[in-house]
């Protein structure tokens, strides 16, 4: 691992070239998020334009600025690359500071012109000769939760106040598009999700993927690792980081290119090779690599992996108030193919008989229970608790549509109460739907327990944190 990003994720000081009054330049952004994330060390803004920006003195050079540097922030426009790399040198002669620069700027080696391509070698040349890593160029930059960094220039949606929280997703993107989305719809959830480091790495034209998967699998704060993922010109070389690192903590990768004009489209946006996509896939089962489809199952499965223990096995219960969604789930379920229904004890059954309504479901089929929009707060989460407490359950999805006489506010209240006796045992809860049950899911939420948008999305999270609880379990088998 290069010690040298921990400057990217916890720089003392940021200098952001290419600094802007102007609320609508990505040099007024960078500023702004720094500001709003409520970063603690110096920023300074690097222009000629301004004397000052959100307060902070600007600077004509990067030369001219009189404390260390960590992290420089380049959205200066790519033509006056040479001038700033000559400047560069004259600060390293003197200070010798810089360790990282993020190069937030496009037209680099991304357009494949002759120009971009030599706008991209002086970059990376000087960086070089002076051992400064370089992230881009062609990204929108880097958040750190924890340490209340967050270089981009996107409108992030981060509330202030999720600064310095504690997540444990770590994201890298080789699209800062992508990556914005990402992020803003993190943001929109019930309860905002604050991942812990997230990296967009554009062009790759020094720091690339398994530099960052290096730096995340000795990450102490990192949990779980997301990617999205275009290509890697040695796929080998990424195969055995992945490999090796899905071992330890979970990997999971929406994967793009697998079509052959997709793997056209990759290439052409960062000069990607996207690689067979039938190698990649058959890798990702061999070596226990989560793939996901969508970004609602990426999303999904990083927040699972995040918020939730690891299922014992694949004996997943389905716990429904509500016939539909019941079937809906199922089908679902069993084009999941890995999730099992368990055989609860007789024992449960009858708790359940007793406890729910007359005309209530239950065991019909094996595993499954609808317990009827009759069913009130007390009814979903005694029953909730009854089948958690059966030795033959793994997991359960729970799926519930609030009817106007339910109290939302109770039942995510009493749910949020029963799930902390089971910390072993997870629950993919589904309360359905929209907007009308935010109460109920945030409630949840902000008490650190995912809530998923649909049953089919439970589905998914549920059977991709089973497959990956299989495959450590036959590790340890096979050591």
């Amino acid at each position: 691992m290069d010690n040298k990003l921990d400057a990217l994720f916890n720089p003392c000081n940021i200098a952001v070239i290419g600094a802007s009054n102007n609320p609508l330049k990505a040099g007024y952004t960078v500023i702004h998020n720094l500001h709003q994330i409520g970063y603690p060390g110096g920023v300074f803004p690097v222009t000629r334009s301004q004397e000052t920006i959100l307060g902070r003195k600007c600077h004509v050079k990067l030369s001219d600025i009189k404390v260390d540097i960590d992290l420089v922030v380049l959205g200066t426009a790519a033509p006056l690359i040479y001038e700033i790399m000559e400047d560069l040198e004259i600060r390293m002669k003197k200070y010798n500071d810089v360790k990282v620069i993020a190069c937030i700027a496009a037209d680099y080696g991304e357009t494949k012109t002759a120009e971009g391509i030599r706008r991209q070698e002086c970059l990376i040349h000087t960086a070089k000769k002076y051992g400064i890593r370089v992230v881009g160029p062609n990204c929108i930059g880097v958040i750190d939760n924890i340490n209340r960094v967050d270089t981009t220039f996107v409108e992030t949606l981060i509330p202030k106040e999720m600064g310095g929280c504690k997540g444990g997703i770590s994201f890298i993107s080789q699209s800062g598009a992508m990556a914005a989305s990402i992020l803003m719809m993190g943001a929109s959830q019930p309860a905002s999700i604050s991942m812990n480091k997230f990296v967009s790495i554009g062009n790759m034209a020094d720091v690339d993927c398994i530099d960052l998967l290096e730096y995340f699998e000795a990450d102490n704060d990192t949990k779980v690792i997301g990617m999205y993922l275009e290509g890697y010109p040695d796929g080998r070389r990424l195969i055995e980081t992945l490999a090796r690192i899905a071992k330890k903590k979970p990997v999971v990768i929406l994967k793009v290119g697998r079509s052959s004009v997709g793997a056209q489209a990759a290439n052409s946006h960062t000069g990607s090779l996207a690689g067979s996509d039938a190698v990649y896939d058959a890798a990702f089962r061999q070596y226990g690599i989560i793939r996901a489809y969508t970004i609602e199952e990426l999303m999904d499965t990083l927040q699972a992996f995040d918020a939730m223990s690891l299922p014992r096995g694949n004996k997943c219960f389905l716990l429904t108030q509500a016939g539909g969604p019941g079937i809906y789930c199922t089908d679902a379920y069993m084009d999941q193919g890995n999730l099992q229904f368990p055989r609860v004890s007789d024992e449960t059954k009858e708790e359940l008989t007793n406890l729910l309504p007359p005309m209530a479901n239950v065991g019909s089929p094996e595993g499954y229970a609808d317990i009827t929009a009759a069913a009130g707060a007390r009814q979903h989460v005694e029953s909730l608790r009854t089948i958690l407490a059966d030795d033959n359950v793994d997991c359960v999805i729970f799926v519930t549509v609030v009817p106007t006489f339910l109290p939302q506010k109770e039942l995510g209240e009493k749910l949020v109460e029963l799930l902390k006796e089971y910390p072993e045992k997870p629950v993919y809860i589904c309360i359905m739907a929209g907007n009308y049950v935010l109460e109920s899911r945030r409630i949840l939420e902000t008490n650190g327990i995912r809530t998923f948008a649909t049953p089919s999305h439970c589905v998914k999270a549920a059977g991709n944190m089973t497959a990956y609880g299989n495959f450590l379990a036959n590790r340890k088998e096979e050591v």
